[in-house]
């Protein structure tokens, strides 16, 4: 049986590996664009009325092309890349310091069951076969 976890838990894998002290020096219009992120995710999914059905949530988030995703995409591959030091963005590459050995619990049988249904792989994201 798999052993799923929270969100929280996949976030804070492996922050405990970085000394407290530890510090580094970014540009403030960096930081600024992942602020500003973080604070329109948090101002649209604060309030359940934003989002009264799934329909909402996918126009929201968007795609890599537009929308959320499409800032979410640019503060982990293009902002925030550029702020790691060497050592931390290389851990990322080896898959261990900070990958959670145990998937976050949206991974779960049922989700992968229903995916089944329509005609795709729970790990396959190309359209099912007509």
């Amino acid at each position: 049986m798999k052993e799923y976890t929270t969100v929280e838990e996949q976030i804070e894998y492996g922050l405990d590996t970085i000394d407290m002290e530890r510090t580094v020096e970014v540009r403030l219009r960096d930081l600024m664009y992942v602020h500003q992120t973080m604070a329109e995710l948090n101002r649209f999914f604060h309030q359940p009325l934003h989002y009264p059905d799934l329909e909402e949530v996918k126009r929201f988030i968007g795609t890599v092309d537009g929308g959320a995703y499409r800032a979410i995409h640019r503060c982990l591959y293009d902002v925030m890349r550029n702020m790691l030091p060497k050592d931390i963005d290389e851990a990322f590459g080896d898959g261990e310091r900070f990958d959670h050995p145990n998937f976050p619990y949206y991974y779960d049988p049922k989700a992968e069951h229903d995916a089944s249904q329509d005609g795709e792989s729970a790990t396959d994201s190309s359209p099912p076969v007509s």
